[in-house]
């Protein structure tokens, strides 16, 4: 439902110097200009959303959610160097702990000031910004001595990895038509799954055993992204909606006037534009207590506790499958072969995702995923290991990566689509950095001392049990955002 405000509550809203809100007309009254006024009238929203699927939108999604192939080598990096990091410098459960968690530490305590500063200064220079950090320190890295120097710059690479992390969806969100929005983000988001893929498969061969050097070697390997920062700063433009609503109209119109340019040579006339929909202004800071105002806190609370429980999966998965299996008696080599296996199911599973999320919606998709997910590890805790083998281990750890796994990319976009264009990108973030604490620090903090006092059954139970927590949540207070626009489901 849209709020369409009185007259009076928009004069004193400007009174308050509060944000006013240009209401939608009703029916086929012309279209009334946003206030307050800016030099073009230029309407963002309606005229990204009416564009076909082009050449031009699959460019910028490729290369946007590149940017999410550095996240996904990272997490898989650090789980199969973790053996080898273990084995030289004879680190103790709670090092292990440490070292495992340094760079999600790093991406919490990064991530909410690289929220506020998209929302602030756009989208692209955080970005980035973060993937230079990134890389940088991540090449640096294969050159130290130490499990404390490693910690040191994990930690530190992990600043930088706050902003490379949420960003892309929260931009590619919106760029992309609110018709197929959670399909793109889905097939994009396969570029996670080909990095998880990926590293297992360098560990084959670069670390034959754990005493080998070859872990430095995955290090420099994760400095490549480098690369990747110029062709981001090359092609990819800033959003035309953070633009508007920050009163950059000839900016925002020089943008959206270049991509209907490309868009209209490939796929011919564009479409009319829909009704004008609510647009707020909001040129200075946003506060951080946005979030949790009246209109918003049922949903930051059912988000950040959807997205720390899915995400649960996902870690004790990337993290610590390496761990596990080589725990169940497999050799190195063996339990490399196993991880490529177990992740590399998440590809088709983020296929098979992105085709049922325009068509469930998202609230189905992530409810029905997570649960499948959080029986699976169950069943994986108790059964994996001790009947069958490694066809056991292999069938529910499968099951487990390919729901479990390919429910992000309808987290993501469910999370994106949930805040207004103003605070996006600080809404983003500080919800992935709460979940990141849930799922990415205090899990993995656990799980090494469950899985040395109590076995495979006892961790992936919390695992299984933390899924449980999410589904609830969004069962509960979740509502539906597909085929919505951003500016009304904001409203």
């Amino acid at each position: 439902m849209r709020i369409r405000p009185r007259p009076h509550q928009n004069k004193l809203a400007a009174f308050a110097g509060q944000p006013v809100v240009s209401a939608a007309p009703a029916g086929p009254q012309p279209a009334v200009p946003a206030a307050p006024p800016t030099p073009a009238n230029v309407r963002s929203a309606e005229r990204l959303d009416r564009l076909p699927t082009s050449p031009w939108l699959a460019w910028i999604m490729a290369l946007l959610f590149l940017g999410w192939l550095v996240e996904s080598y990272d997490i898989g990096l650090i789980g199969n160097v973790l053996p080898s990091l273990s084995a030289i410098y004879h680190l103790s459960a709670g090092e292990k702990s440490l070292l495992a968690t340094a760079s999600t530490i790093g991406i919490v305590v990064g991530i909410l000031p690289a929220g506020y500063l998209a929302d602030r200064f756009g989208r692209k220079r955080v970005f980035l910004a973060g993937i230079l950090v990134y890389s940088v320190l991540t090449f640096v890295t294969g050159l130290v001595s130490g499990a404390v120097a490693v910690f040191v710059l994990r930690l530190l690479a992990g600043l930088g990895m706050g902003a490379v992390f949420p960003i892309p969806y929260a931009l590619g969100s919106e760029f992309v038509p609110a018709r197929i929005r959670g399909r793109f983000t889905g097939l994009a988001d396969s570029f996670l799954s080909w990095g998880y893929f990926l590293a297992p498969l360098l560990a084959i061969w670069l670390i034959p055993t754990t005493t080998s050097n070859g872990w430095r070697t995955m290090f420099f390997l994760g400095g490549v992204p480098v690369l990747y920062f110029f062709a981001v700063w090359k092609w990819v433009p800033e959003s035309p909606r953070w633009h508007e609503i920050k009163g950059h109209a000839d900016k925002a119109e020089a943008i959206l006037a270049d991509i209907e340019r490309r868009v209209e040579q490939a796929t011919g006339p564009l479409p009319p534009l829909g009704p004008q929909l609510p647009v707020i202004h909001s040129e200075g800071r946003v506060p951080l207590r946005t979030l949790f105002s009246r209109t918003y806190s049922r949903r930051t609370a059912m988000l950040w506790t959807v997205f720390g429980g899915s995400f649960f999966i996902f870690y004790a998965i990337q993290v610590y499958m390496p761990t596990v299996v080589h725990k169940l008696g497999y050799t190195i080599t063996s339990t490399f072969i196993l991880t490529s296996i177990i992740v590399g199911v998440s590809i088709p599973g983020k296929f098979f995702e992105a085709w049922v999320v325009e068509r469930w919606g998202r609230k189905p998709v992530i409810v029905s995923f997570t649960l499948i997910a959080a029986i699976a590890s169950f069943l994986f805790g108790f059964l994996g290991g001790k009947v069958g083998g490694v066809a056991v281990i292999l069938f529910f750890a499968c099951v487990m990566s390919f729901f479990g796994i390919s429910v992000d990319p309808a987290v993501k976009v469910y999370t994106a689509e949930s805040y207004p264009t103003r605070v996006r990108a600080t809404g983003t973030n500080a919800t992935e950095g709460f979940g990141r604490i849930i799922s990415g620090i205090v899990g993995p903090a656990i799980i090494p001392f469950l899985l040395a006092a109590s076995g495979v059954p006892a961790a992936y139970s919390l695992v299984g049990a933390v899924a449980l927590v999410a589904v609830l949540a969004i069962v509960v207070l979740g509502g539906e955002t597909k085929g919505q626009a951003l500016e009304e489901i904001s409203q």
